[in-house]
């Protein structure tokens, strides 16, 4: 089997050979340019495509977004105020009739008795300024002879 490609290689004419190669790999290299340069329009036409495709979608993406949102928001507001009343209803009813006071009722105790305090101080000042003025009015009457006998 050694002889007969030997012998093909010897019939054929080596520069013929060559030239062939060479041909062949010229082909190749331009097989494979033309595949990267139809990639490269085809990718930049593709990728020109999408930027296209999604500015025109763009605008109804958004509104679909706005009103999912819209949606959700209304919901979570639904489901806060039907938890509100449900504390209302088993919470804060119940303690109604129990008459339990609140913060706020205690703060507002509070201030009605300093004010309260701040008017029995004012009226006990008063009380003693008239009495203390009542006692002098009646002692200075006491010493004296003709108003002792009207008073």
């Amino acid at each position: 089997m050694s002889k007969k490609p030997t012998a093909l290689v010897s019939r054929v004419n080596r520069e013929e050979l060559l030239t062939k190669t060479r041909e062949a790999a010229r082909n190749v290299w331009l097989c494979s340019l033309g595949a990267y340069s139809l990639a490269t329009k085809s990718s930049v036409k593709t990728v020109e495509t999408l930027l296209r495709e999604g500015k025109a979608l763009q605008p109804k993406a958004r509104q679909q977004i706005e009103e999912k949102s819209a949606e959700l928001k209304n919901t979570a507001n639904a489901a806060i105020q039907r938890g509100e009343q449900v504390v209302q209803e088993r919470f804060l009813r119940p303690l109604d009739f129990v008459l339990l006071a609140t913060r706020r009722d205690i703060e507002q105790l509070s201030m009605r008795v300093i004010e309260l305090s701040d008017e029995v101080h004012r009226l006990a000042t008063g009380k003693a300024l008239k009495s203390a003025a009542k006692a002098a009015t009646t002692e200075s009457t006491q010493d004296h002879p003709l108003l002792a006998s009207a008073a």
